[in-house]
């Protein structure tokens, strides 16, 4: 017998995204039984699209929740969700005709599975877009990744909600990658299922990049994900790199250290992408725009990460939070 399924999405100010997620709602071969979204206090048309697109889908329930980030909003949703299996995914995103039947399968098909992520590709409208979301996108061969399932594509048993106490709500990113390890730290099994496919497009210029980055970098120092003492390697280096820059306008032979450093930065920053992409890619612009990202990338990402580890040295209810949470 086929569990029911609920979808949950939370949207802010996005009439855009909702179209797209909707749009790939309506082709979808399994339909879900309930759909619930909460909208987070949206300011445009959201709120009535929304209502216009009850008549299209009956089985859609709308929350309005002011002032809610991401994790309260899901767990909003998921407090209304009357269903055993939740599948999760982000207005914005595009679902793959056959997305909700295939993130949701492993949970149908085998009783010890408890959660799932799906295959995130990009939706790309210009070569800046193209590679932000080669460069963007986790890795799903890895084992530690495979044991993580993200809000664009997943679903997991209603019971793993339940038990892990839903997502943190103190975080304002990162908060999907937490949830996901602390259900993993309850002894629950998540697969991958790469034919569970979303679409989804990425930041469209270097400023979004940058902020979608150092935000992403700020969750994981929150909750302290690895050794800061990389975090102080890579921002030294990059310190120094542009200190050379700036002192070789006074005196010309310091950018000679410029090029060292700045050789130094290519080979351990944008080489190793370069050569995944190179696979995957054959327009020789990726040479310009692969350096660009992942230095941006590695700055961005850095700079959150300082700024969450911080955060959590010197607020000590984020460590409470944390070890209360990882131990409920």
């Amino acid at each position: 017998m086929m569990n029911k399924i609920t979808l949950i999405t939370t949207v802010l100010n996005d009439e855009k995204g909702l179209g797209d997620l909707f749009e790939g709602l309506s082709r979808q071969s399994l339909q879900p039984d309930e759909i619930v979204v909460v909208d987070g206090g949206s300011k445009d048309n959201t709120w009535q699209l929304l209502h216009d697109y009850q008549h299209q889908f009956p089985q859609l329930k709308i929350v309005q929740a002011p002032g809610t980030n991401i994790s309260e909003g899901r767990n909003i949703a998921i407090s209304h969700a009357t269903n055993p299996v939740i599948a999760v995914t982000d207005a914005g995103c595009r679902p793959a005709s056959d997305w909700l039947l295939e993130i949701t399968r492993p949970l149908q098909e085998h009783a010890d599975v408890d959660a799932v992520s799906g295959q995130v590709k990009p939706e790309t409208h210009s070569l800046l877009e193209h590679y932000c979301g080669l460069l963007s996108l986790p890795d799903h061969s890895t084992e530690e990744q495979s044991q993580l399932f993200y809000g664009r594509s997943s679903a997991f048993r209603r019971t793993v909600w339940e038990q892990v106490g839903g997502y943190p709500e103190w975080l304002y990113t990162a908060e999907d990658s937490l949830f996901a390890l602390a259900a993993k730290h309850h002894g629950f099994k998540a697969v991958h299922n790469a034919k569970a496919v979303v679409l989804w497009r990425p930041r469209s210029t270097l400023k979004k990049i940058a902020k979608m980055f150092y935000l992403y970098g700020k969750g994981n120092g929150r909750i302290v994900w690895g050794d800061i003492k990389g975090t102080f390697y890579w921002l030294r280096n990059h310190a120094l790199f542009w200190l050379s820059v700036l002192a070789g306008l006074w005196f010309p032979p310091l950018w000679l250290a410029t090029l060292v450093l700045g050789a130094h930065l290519y080979r351990h920053i944008a080489y190793p992408s370069l050569l995944t992409i190179r696979k995957l890619d054959k327009d020789w612009r990726r040479e310009i725009f692969v350096p660009l990202i992942t230095y941006i990338r590695n700055l961005s990402t850095n700079l959150g990460y300082l700024s969450g580890f911080m955060e959590y040295k010197k607020n000590p209810l984020f460590k409470e939070k944390l070890d209360k949470y990882l131990a409920h």
